[in-house]
């Protein structure tokens, strides 16, 4: 059986780092048709700055574009659908994508939240809810699709890097509905319909701690290449040292047959793991029985809620808020009634809008999925109030730098470091 080859290069001068991967998985030559259409796929599903590594870094996307224009495309294409609640082209000009793929000559950048002309695409045997879906005509029609991603950690899914990063050419109502169904499935089942054909991953500053709400950058200046997705998600995961048994990625990646994630299936070039190694602290491995003082009801929510709702747990220890509101009710998700066990009244928090007809039962916290701090100041304030924006961004400010305080404790705790 043959191998799949990835890259790992480590350096300081990213196009540099670059040809050096395109040249170990077989040079440029073999990878790009001359006169293609090729459509980069980036992370920038939020409007973070890029000193926060949420999104890939803004000198490696301009690093690949300089190098993919050396094979004489016809057209470079940048494209990206944020998450859920956020604006995609704010996402690409906070993060300095736009400017950096501007200014490196990229023909085009489009929004796929607004593309209008979509293909119906039926998934085959599908793993998930995700039977059909609508992929822009450009997209499809790409001679080669090329996945930018940064490795960082997930609230969602542990961690996120190429596999997860596809997960940005659908819009809003289809990723909705993935998030509410088994997302590592669905993901699988969107990989079916569109593959990358090269996957370049940013792991020169990677993040740790409690992504994407919460990012804790740290130096590797490492990029991961490879044709196989699988094989660099393992690859990255074993630079990091996390165990890829404790990720539902791989075991649906491999039900759906798109790569290995085989240590002997895959051949490394350039630099070694071992050489490259450093651990990344990656907390969300445990779950919500981290939280038995509380009362969960987290069933038959989406993946975005379970994220952020476990996010904020985390938040109200890091703020000493989490022992004093210690058993009050929490429900998020669909639900036909809610459960008499429930409390009622301001113990009761009803965090996203699959909650709202029960809005008076309890202490509403709106949005699909709600804003960051929002399920935060219900608990701690017993009311959501919005009214006075400068008031509240005072009030982030602060509590960021005590969450920064909090999260660096709990990582030298955690691995020592």
């Amino acid at each position: 059986m043959s191998k799949s080859i990835v890259a790992i290069v480590k350096g300081t001068q990213e196009e540099a780092m670059v040809e050096e991967a395109i040249a170990y998985l077989g040079g440029l030559s073999k990878l790009i048709r001359p006169n293609a259409t090729i459509v980069l796929k980036p992370n920038a599903g939020h409007p973070f700055p890029a000193e926060t590594s949420v999104n890939t870094s803004p000198a490696l996307v301009a690093a690949v574009i300089k190098v993919l224009r050396k094979a004489q495309p016809k057209e470079i294409i940048l494209a990206e659908a944020a998450a859920i609640g956020c604006d995609t082209m704010e996402s690409l000009k906070v993060s300095g994508i736009y400017k950096a793929a501007e200014d490196a000559g990229i023909d085009k950048i489009i929004d796929i939240k607004s593309d209008k002309d979509l293909i119906d695409f039926a998934i085959r045997d599908a793993r998930s809810d995700i039977n059909r879906v609508l992929l822009p005509r450009f997209l499809v029609e790409a001679d080669h699709i090329v996945n930018l991603p940064i490795f960082k950690s997930h609230v969602s899914m542990v961690f996120t890097c190429a596999l997860k990063n596809i997960k940005g050419v659908v819009q809003d109502k289809v990723h909705a509905i993935m998030h509410f169904t088994d997302l590592a499935a669905a993901m699988m089942d969107l990989w079916s319909v569109v593959k990358a054909d090269i996957s370049i991953a940013d792991l020169i500053r990677p993040a740790e701690g409690f992504g994407p709400h919460h990012t804790t950058p740290i130096h590797m200046g490492c990029i991961v290449a490879s044709k196989d997705p699988v094989a660099l998600d393992a690859t990255a995961c074993r630079m990091v040292g996390l165990d890829i048994d404790l990720v539902p990625y791989f075991k649906a990646a491999k039900e759906r047959g798109l790569g290995t994630f085989d240590e002997k299936l895959i051949e490394i070039r350039g630099q070694k793991i071992k050489d490259v190694f450093k651990q990344m602290w990656l907390p969300y491995l445990e779950g919500f029985g981290a939280f038995s003082e509380y009362d969960i009801r987290a069933e038959d929510s989406c993946s975005s809620c379970q994220g952020l709702l476990a996010f904020t747990m985390e938040k109200l220890k890091a703020m000493g808020e989490y022992d004093k509101n210690a058993g009050i009710s929490i429900a998020c998700g669909r639900k036909k009634k809610l459960p008499a066990s429930l409390k009622r009244g301001k113990d009761l928090i009803l965090m996203g809008d699959c909650l709202r007809k029960y809005a008076s039962e309890g202490i509403y916290v709106p949005g699909c999925p709600p804003g960051e701090p929002l399920p935060f100041w219900a608990i701690t304030d017993r009311e959501v109030d919005i009214s006075d924006p400068d008031k509240l961004r005072a009030r982030m400010e602060k509590e960021t730098a005590a969450f920064d305080e909090y999260a660096k404790k709990r990582r030298k705790t955690a691995i020592g470091k």
